[in-house]
């Protein structure tokens, strides 16, 4: 019998980023972890964007990104990255969206649902009422951790699912 592997959060101080960008590089596509910029592959516009999206997300959710991301830590090994960012606040309502991504050699072990769950525990301190996700129409395994959350999955005509987690 397996056991579940021991998840928990760390803030992306400097050294963190190094590992996530290492990990990022090793095991991960860079399409995965950064938008297309300056061609394929891992290069320093994409580079770039990675060490600064990090950076800013150091603040926190009250920082002026309003965002924070944490390093996925598995048995001690950093896995991936998860965040979560306000994206409204309507109506006494506040929501925010979360992303994350994992090492290929990561994933399908459990992991994705417990940084989710540590995640909606974060929002929850936070005050946010409700958490966003997208993810593509093929993408089942985030649809099922979304699902396993307790969001609701709506099926966008662009090829992407929306997922509301109610908090």
């Amino acid at each position: 019998m397996s056991r579940s592997p021991d998840v928990a959060l760390v803030d992306v101080d400097e050294s963190v980023l190094a590992q996530l960008l290492e990990l990022a590089r090793r095991d991960a596509s860079p399409d995965e972890v950064a938008p297309p910029l300056g061609g394929p592959g891992w290069n320093p516009e994409r580079t770039e964007w990675f060490c600064s999206h990090h950076r800013a997300a150091a603040h926190g959710l009250n920082g002026l990104a309003g965002e924070k991301t944490w390093g996925i830590l598995v048995d001690g090994s950093l896995a991936g990255s998860i965040r979560l960012r306000r994206v409204a606040s309507d109506k006494g309502q506040c929501t925010a969206e979360t992303g994350i991504w994992l090492g290929r050699s990561f994933r399908f072990r459990g992991i994705g649902s417990a940084a989710l769950g540590l995640v909606l525990e974060e929002a929850r301190k936070a005050g946010i009422d409700q958490v966003t996700a997208r993810t593509l129409t093929g993408n089942l395994g985030a649809q099922r951790v979304l699902a396993g959350a307790g969001a609701v999955l709506t099926p966008d005509d662009n090829g992407t699912v929306h997922a509301v987690v109610a908090l």
